[in-house]
C-alpha cells in the first residue's frame, strides 16, 4: 500500500477509524514536512490537527471538522471542499476531499489533498484568452457588418439602377429575360447582405439580457430572410452568468447562418426549456437536415466542431437533432452555470 501511494503525485493519507494517521504518502510527508506541520505525520490524530486550526478561526479547519463528524455517524460517505491556504501556504489553492472506505470490521478514511493553484491560474488564463477571441470575433463581425453596408451594398443598388435604365431600352426578348433574371440575382443578393449584416449587428446583449436578445434576433434575422420565426420560453427562465450568456448567444447566431446557408428552411424556431438541473436552449429549422458526415465531423462547413467547443468551454453540452424534416441545434447548460 505504501509503494502505491507513494508514486501518486497527489499527498494522500490514511486514516483509522478514529481518525489517527496510519501512512501518508510522499507528497504529503514532503509538504508537511517542509512547512513544518509535523502533527500531520502517521502517529497524530487528523481530526485533533484540524480542531486545533479551526480554533485558531480557520473556516476549512472546522468545516472539515464537521465533515469528519459526518462521516464517523454515517451521515455521508464522501465529502470535498475547495478553499485558500493560509500562513505559508496564502495565496494558493486547494482541494480536499475524505473518502469513507469499509473493508470487512475496519472503517478507513482516505484523505486526498489538489494544489489546484496552477490549474486555477490556467483556467483564469484561458478564460481572459476567450474573452479577448470573442472581443475580436465581435469587432470584425461589426467591420465586415459595416463594409457589407456601406460598400457592398452601394455597388449592388448602383448595379440595380443600371439594370433598371437598361429595362427601358428597346430589348429581345431574349435580352428582356436576361436582364429579368439579372435583377432577381441582384434580388437575392441584396437580402444575403441583409442577412449577414444583421447577424454582425446583434441586438445589445447586455442591456436586453440573453432571452429578449434571442427573440429579437431571431425575428430580425426572420423579416431579412423571408423565413417565419418563433420564440417561446418554456418554464421560469433563470438569467446566466455573463460567459454563457455570450456563448450561447453566438451559438444562436452560428446557428441561424447554417439555417440561412445550408437548410433551404422555411421556418425556424428558437425555444427555451426550463429545467430543474439544466437549461436547454434550442434552434430548430424544417430545412433538408444535416448529412450524416457532418455529424460524424466529416465537415468542417458546417461549424459543429466550433459550436461543441464553444459549449465545452462553458461546461455546457451540445446535440444535434434530426427532426424529419429538419434539425435541431440544443445547447445544455447545467444549472447554476
Amino acid at each position: 500500500m505504501q509503494e502505491l501511494i507513494d508514486d501518486l503525485p497527489e499527498q494522500i493519507a490514511i486514516l483509522d477509524d478514529g481518525f489517527n494517521i496510519l501512512a501518508v504518502n510522499r507528497a504529503w510527508r514532503d509538504v508537511v514536512t517542509r512547512h513544518g506541520y509535523v502533527n500531520a505525520l502517521p502517529g497524530y490524530n487528523y481530526h485533533t490537527v484540524c480542531a486545533q486550526h479551526a480554533a485558531a478561526g480557520y473556516e476549512p479547519a472546522a468545516e472539515a471538522v464537521a465533515a469528519l463528524d459526518g462521516l464517523r455517524s454515517g451521515k455521508h460517505s464522501f465529502w470535498q471542499l475547495n478553499y485558500n491556504g493560509r500562513e505559508r501556504w496564502d495565496g494558493r489553492d486547494f482541494q480536499i476531499c475524505f473518502h469513507r472506505i469499509v473493508r470487512g470490521d475496519n472503517n478507513f478514511t482516505l484523505v486526498t489533498r489538489f494544489d489546484l493553484t496552477e490549474i486555477n491560474e490556467l483556467r483564469r488564463l484561458k478564460s481572459e484568452f476567450n474573452r479577448a477571441l470573442e472581443q475580436g470575433q465581435a469587432s470584425e463581425r461589426l467591420r465586415l457588418g459595416r463594409e457589407l453596408h456601406d460598400g457592398t451594398s452601394q455597388v449592388l443598388t448602383a448595379i440595380g439602377l443600371l439594370i433598371c435604365r437598361l429595362k427601358r431600352e428597346p430589348l429581345s426578348a431574349q435580352t428582356s429575360a436576361l436582364v429579368e433574371e439579372l435583377q432577381e440575382l441582384l434580388g437575392e443578393a441584396h437580402q444575403e447582405i441583409r442577412s449577414i449584416s444583421y447577424l454582425a449587428h446583434p441586438p445589445a446583449l447586455d442591456k436586453l439580457g440573453l432571452a429578449n436578445a434571442m427573440k429579437l434576433l431571431a425575428e430580425g434575422f426572420a423579416r431579412r430572410t423571408g423565413l417565419e420565426a418563433s420564440f417561446e420560453i418554456l418554464g421560469e427562465y433563470d438569467p446566466v452568468s455573463a460567459t454563457a450568456k455570450a456563448a450561447i448567444y453566438r451559438l444562436a447566431q452560428e446557428a441561424l447562418s447554417n439555417v440561412h446557408r445550408h437548410a433551404h428552411a422555411n421556418r425556424i424556431r428558437v425555444q427555451i426549456f426550463c429545467r430543474a438541473s439544466a437549461t436547454h436552449f434550442v434552434i430548430a429549422d424544417d430545412g433538408v437536415g444535416i448529412k450524416p458526415e457532418a455529424l460524424a465531423g466529416g465537415c468542417s462547413g458546417v461549424g459543429l466542431a466550433s459550436m461543441r467547443s464553444r459549449m465545452a468551454e462553458i461546461g455546457a453540452r451540445l446535440t444535434v437533432r434530426n427532426l424529419q424534416p429538419g434539425t435541431a441545434i440544443v445547447a445544455s447548460l447545467p444549472k447554476g452555470l
